[in-house]
C-alpha cells in the first residue's frame, strides 16, 4: 500500500471510529437515563412505538406466519428519555389468545434476532408485551407475579406500556419480563443447565422427554447448545412416575428444589391459576434445571387468575357475581370452559401436584404454604397495590374493566376466607 492510500485509509478509519463513538455516546446518554427498572416499574406507564414494514405487517396478519419473527424497529420512551429506533425481530404471541396485527395482538420482541445477534437493549435480549385481552381487570399478571416473587418463587417483573403500531395507538399493554438466560443469570446463583417450556396437557408422563430443541412435549428455550439432550428432564420424569409415595417424596428432593415446587403450587392455587401446572390443563409453566440436575418450576400466563370467569360476562346482580373458584385440595378440578372444550366437569391436575396431595408430608407442607401465601398477600398489601395500579391505568380502563378491578380486589379476601376454612378442616395452625 502506498503512502497516499495509507493516509486515506487512516482517515476513513478515524471517521468511522468518530461516528461510531458518537453513536455509542448518544446511546449511553439515553441509556443512562433509562434502566430495566424503568421498564418493569409498575408505578409508571412507558410508551413503545413499533415501525413495521409492509412485508412484515403482511406476515403478522397471516395466521400461518404470525408467530414467525420478522424485521421491525422499536422506540421506547420512559419519562423524558427515549431510545430508538432499534432494529428488532418481532412476532405475535398466544394460542387461544392469538390475535393478528390488525386486531389486538400480544408481542414478542427479540433484540438479538438474526443478523442482530449480540445486540442488547438495556441488557435484555427479549421483551414480552401482553395485550391483556383475556384479563378483564388488566391487573392479574401484575398482581400474581408480585405474589409469586414475594413467596420466593422466581417469576417475571412487570410494567405497563402504551403501544403504537405505525403511528396507530393500540392501548395499554403489560410488559412482562421474559424467561431467558438473562433472567436466569439474574435470579439464580448456581449455573443453569436447561430452561424448558411445558406444552399444555402433556405433563411429566413417561415418554415425554422426546423431541429436540423445538419439538416434543417440552421445548428447550435455553441450554441446548451446551447440552443438546433432555437427560435431566428424563430423570425428573422417572421420579414423577414412581408409584411408591414415600420413594417418590424422597427422590423428588434429589431432582428438584422440592420446597420451591410446593410454594409454586401454593401460589398458583391461591391466585386461582386454573391455567397453570397445578390446574387441569398442566399449562403455562417453565422448568429450569441446574448443572446438578435439580429443577425449579416457574409460572407463566397468569392472565386468567383471581377468579376470572370469562365463560360469562360481568353480571352486576349480585355486584360480585362473576367470581370463579376451584377446590385447592382436590386432585381433579374444572375450569370455566371445561364443558364446552372437553365435555367434562373435572379433569386431572398436574401429576406432581396430585402426588403431593396423596402423600401426607407433602400435603401438609403445601397447606402450610397456602397459609403463608394468604398471609403474604396481606403483608405485601396486595389489594392496596391493585387499587394503586387501577388508579394509574384508569384512563386506559373502560367501565367493564373498572368493574372487574373492583371484583378482583374483593376476590382476594374471599379466597383468604376459603384458605382459612380449608386450614381449619385439616387442623393446620
Amino acid at each position: 500500500m502506498n503512502t497516499l492510500s495509507m493516509r486515506v485509509t487512516s482517515r476513513l478509519i478515524a471517521a468511522v471510529l468518530l461516528v461510531t463513538s458518537a453513536m455509542f455516546a448518544g446511546s449511553a446518554a439515553h441509556a443512562a437515563g433509562m434502566t430495566q427498572a424503568d421498564l418493569y416499574n409498575p408505578a409508571k406507564i412507558n410508551s413503545i412505538a413499533f415501525t413495521i414494514p409492509t412485508a412484515s405487517a403482511n406476515s403478522l396478519n397471516n395466521q400461518v406466519t404470525a408467530k414467525t419473527y420478522v424485521a421491525a424497529s422499536v422506540t421506547v420512551t420512559s419519562g423524558s428519555f427515549s431510545i430508538g429506533p432499534v432494529q428488532i425481530g418481532l412476532r405475535l404471541k398466544g394460542s387461544t389468545s392469538l390475535e393478528l396485527l390488525n386486531q389486538t395482538p400480544s408481542f414478542k420482541l427479540q433484540f438479538n434476532w438474526s443478523a442482530l445477534k449480540g445486540q442488547r437493549f438495556l441488557g435484555l435480549k427479549n421483551m414480552t408485551l401482553n395485550a391483556m385481552t383475556q384479563d378483564g381487570s388488566k391487573l392479574h399478571e401484575f398482581a400474581s407475579y408480585k405474589l409469586f416473587n414475594a413467596m420466593n418463587v422466581q417469576a417475571p417483573r412487570t410494567g405497563w406500556a402504551t403501544v403504537k403500531v405505525n403511528g396507530v395507538d393500540r392501548g395499554l399493554y403489560a410488559n412482562i419480563e421474559t424467561y431467558d438466560d438473562i433472567f436466569l443469570d439474574s435470579r439464580f446463583t448456581d449455573t443453569s443447565l436447561h430452561l424448558y417450556e411445558g406444552q399444555a396437557l402433556n405433563d411429566l408422563k413417561s415418554g415425554n422427554a422426546d423431541g429436540t430443541k423445538n419439538t416434543g412435549r417440552f421445548f428447550v428455550k435455553e441450554g441446548w447448545g451446551a447440552a443438546p439432550n433432555k437427560n435431566d428432564l428424563q430423570s425428573l420424569i422417572d421420579v414423577a412416575n414412581i408409584s411408591s409415595p414415600a420413594t417418590w417424596w424422597a427422590r423428588l428432593a434429589s431432582v428438584s428444589d422440592r420446597s420451591q415446587l410446593i410454594r409454586m403450587w401454593a401460589v398458583e392455587n391461591f391466585v386461582g391459576q386454573w391455567d397453570g401446572y397445578s390446574g387441569p390443563l398442566e399449562n403455562n409453566y417453565f422448568l429450569r434445571s441446574n448443572t446438578s440436575g435439580k429443577f425449579v418450576m416457574m409460572p407463566w400466563g397468569t392472565d386468567q387468575t383471581f377468579g376470572e370467569n370469562r365463560q360469562t360476562d360481568f353480571i352486576p346482580k349480585p355486584i360480585f357475581g362473576d367470581d370463579y373458584f376451584f377446590a385447592m385440595d382436590k386432585p381433579q378440578v374444572g375450569f370455566p370452559w371445561i364443558k364446552g372444550s372437553f365435555n367434562k366437569t373435572v379433569m386431572d391436575r398436574g401429576m406432581l401436584f396430585r402426588s403431593c396431595l396423596a402423600y401426607k408430608p407433602c400435603k401438609t407442607e403445601y397447606l402450610t404454604d397456602l397459609k403463608l401465601v394468604s398471609a403474604k398477600a396481606t403483608n405485601i398489601k396486595l389489594v392496596s397495590a391493585m387499587k394503586t395500579a387501577s388508579t394509574l391505568i384508569a384512563q386506559y380502563s373502560n367501565p367493564a374493566n373498572k368493574k372487574e378491578q373492583v371484583r378482583v380486589q374483593s376476590w382476594v379476601a374471599k379466597q383468604q376466607a376459603k384458605v382459612a376454612a380449608l386450614l381449619k378442616t385439616y387442623k393446620i395452625k
